[in-house]
């Protein structure tokens, strides 16, 4: 039965409550990666999230860093560029972590230190790779080949080879693990992955891939993560198998809230939720020429005379750090802005009615969703969290999975309802204080997250694959 919508549900968000549901998500107990050796000595390292037992020692507690070499391609640096930033970081001290980068998305790649994108012959003919994928034109067989050929000798000289997005690549580097002269011992791939899984598959290739991804997924040697709970859960609806998921925190930003600005209020830019938010607010402080504030479309910033999508190669992170405040309509359940804004604990304010924001975009395509394989024993969703934008939309599903988006999970975010209300909380709010209650839910992750990036980097060292 169709029930019209006449005012918005009752109902809360997670991160309204605490940190507790969040950090439940990013448990690794109960996941595929639980159910493989633990790395380190005297005893082992625990899981992530779990206790330090006394006396435990791993590889990079000795008198020499281990040496690792890492060898990454991508067509999306955020995901991978977050094990860059954590890695080099916070565990430069107790491991030497080399990493290769082979990001083609020149516009990011340049953001992460040390640079990630690909030089040379490898930008060409990884350039080439993604259009293929992309456009669907090539068998899988036919690109797997080419792939092997250009870059197994050079794959060969490393030890860890990474993949992110799109995850097919990671197919890539499982296959080419097994090709006839590829290195013995096999090398182990991590996957950390940061769009659904099946983006850039053919549908007739699908069901093979997955059954693929899984295997790869069980592989004792190999570590797939999702970067977002959403999508480990996405993973489990699809394959049967829980994923563990590590936050981005994005501190290659490198800088903190300045409100220098405090009269300019940041609109983050609109992605597929349209434009209509711009002649809205405008309307708004045309009609109320007494309100203090004036509203900056970020997109106006990069060019105001284009509707076209714009990535940013002028403006800095110190730039965007000075305004008073973001304002964000989601377009995804999870966003690379929206992990900079707040690595930077700039007050964020977003719309409350989640199951109508945020769960549209390209981790939800609906044209992503088919096929699914059991592949696992764990007990999958009970709605599909794949979503069309142009359809009626199933509240109760709606409602169940806008709480698994970081725009629900995380806390001290500002929710509004109407506009009224969002112009209230601008001028009212004590945004001094919620940038320090972010300030201190992200030091408390960091700590955390650098935890696992060591559990991740010794299960590498476990491996004696190092070359």
């Amino acid at each position: 039965t169709f029930i019209p919508l006449l005012r918005p549900p009752e109902y809360g968000h997670p991160g309204q409550h605490g940190t507790g549901w969040y950090l439940d998500r990013l448990q690794w107990k109960g996941t595929t990666e639980a159910e493989k050796p633990n790395p380190g000595t005297a005893p082992f390292l625990p899981l992530p999230f779990d206790a330090l037992p006394a006396g435990w020692r791993g590889r990079g507690e000795g008198l020499e860093r281990p040496r690792i070499t890492v060898w990454q391609f991508c067509i999306h640096t955020s995901t991978a560029g977050e094990a860059v930033t954590m890695i080099t970081r916070f565990l430069s001290g107790e491991y030497d972590v080399v990493f290769h980068g082979n990001s083609v998305a020149m516009t990011l790649c340049g953001n992460y230190w040390p640079s990630m994108c690909a030089q040379g012959r490898n930008a060409e003919f990884l350039n080439w790779l993604s259009n293929r994928f992309m456009e669907g034109d090539t068998p899988y067989s036919s690109l797997l080949e080419r792939f092997q050929k250009e870059l197994l000798p050079e794959l060969s000289r490393h030890d860890v080879w990474m993949c992110s997005i799109p995850a097919v690549w990671c197919h890539l580097l499982a296959d080419a693990g097994r090709a006839e002269g590829a290195p013995e011992p096999h090398r182990p791939v991590f996957a950390y992955l940061g769009l659904p899984i099946l983006q850039y598959v053919r549908q007739a290739d699908r069901e093979d891939f997955l059954h693929g991804f899984a295997e790869l997924a069980v592989d004792e040697r190999n570590l797939v993560v999702a970067n977002n709970p959403y999508l480990a859960e996405e993973v489990l609806y699809q394959t049967g198998l829980r994923v563990p998921a590590i936050r981005i925190h994005g501190l290659h930003t490198n800088t903190t809230w300045l409100p220098l600005r405090g009269n300019e209020v940041l609109v983050s830019r609109p992605g597929t939720s349209g434009g209509w938010q711009e002649c809205v607010l405008r309307r708004f402080t045309d009609a109320n020429p007494s309100f203090p504030l004036r509203f900056v479309q970020f997109t106006d910033l990069l060019d105001p005379h284009t509707t076209r999508e714009v990535y940013n190669t002028s403006l800095s992170y110190k730039d965007l750090s000075q305004y008073r405040a973001v304002v964000s309509f989601p377009y995804d359940t999870s966003l690379m802005f929206m992990w900079e804004f707040y690595s930077m604990n700039m007050p964020l304010f977003i719309p409350f009615q989640l199951w109508h924001w945020g769960i549209f975009g390209q981790h939800t395509r609906p044209d992503l969703e088919e096929p699914t394989v059991e592949a696992g024993n764990h007990t999958r969703p009970a709605f599909s969290p794949f979503f069309s934008g142009f359809g009626p939309l199933d509240l109760e599903r709606g409602l169940f999975w806008s709480k698994y988006t970081d725009w629900a999970m995380f806390p001290h975010l500002q929710y509004f309802c109407t506009v009224a209300e969002l112009m209230v909380k601008l001028v009212g709010t004590d945004l001094h204080a919620v940038s320090a209650s972010m300030k201190r839910f992200n030091e408390v992750s960091i700590v955390q997250g650098v935890a696992t990036w060591r559990y991740v980097v010794e299960r590498w060292l476990d491996l004696e694959t190092l070359t």
